[in-house]
């Protein structure tokens, strides 16, 4: 059913797939950006009642753990697709930043491409596991002990906080955007060729 909607819409695979391609590469940015957003309008509506300061060091310090999952999973993302990862630093302060990790691309120019989609977007991938997974034990063992329960709401809430693109990495993203837009073409297009989308 769902199938003969989208031929009527596009009856055209070539169109289909450049319209998918192009939907793909740019939700990611937009979710990315939007949770970025969410925490900071939250931020900042909570600094209207205390320090700005404190806020942000709730938001670092006390949600560490986002912190460091998040720069994991760019370092992971990096070495999973060849980059050769230069810095991983969990306590270094910039900006409203407590970490960051810096890299080098290896490769190919599609691999570089792929590099720079995959590493700045690894947060948003390995957050939303992360929160499934609480959920998962939050929604599917309801007689966990209360500590337990806390523990897991905790790294919840501190990986909602950090699962964010920042806007450097939008940057990187946007620079691997063109091959990889040009890459989900032609995925999406052999999908659509043999039926399957």
């Amino acid at each position: 059913m769902l199938a003969e909607y989208y031929d009527r819409i596009y009856p055209n695979m070539f169109l289909y797939a450049a319209v998918a391609a192009i939907l793909i590469s740019v939700a990611v940015i937009v979710v990315g950006f939007a949770i970025h957003m969410i925490g900071l309008t939250l931020a900042t509506l909570v600094g209207i009642f205390v320090d700005p300061w404190i806020v942000y060091a709730v938001i670092n310090y006390l949600f560490f753990p986002g912190v460091m999952i998040h720069e994991t999973a760019h370092a992971l993302f990096a070495l999973l697709t060849g980059a050769k990862v230069t810095e991983v630093a969990l306590f270094k302060k910039e900006g409203h930043s407590l970490g960051h990790v810096a890299f080098r691309n290896r490769g190919g120019v599609f691999l570089v491409a792929l590099q720079n989609i995959l590493i700045s977007a690894a947060p948003m991938f390995v957050g939303t596991a992360v929160l499934l997974g609480c959920r998962y034990v939050l929604l599917g063992y309801p007689d966990l002990a209360l500590w337990v329960k806390i523990l897991v709401g905790y790294l919840g809430i501190s990986m909602f906080f950090h699962m964010t693109m920042s806007p450097e990495d939008i940057k990187i993203y946007v620079r691997g955007l063109p091959l990889f837009s040009l890459l989900l073409f032609g995925v999406v297009l052999v999908f659509r060729a043999l039926g399957y989308l």
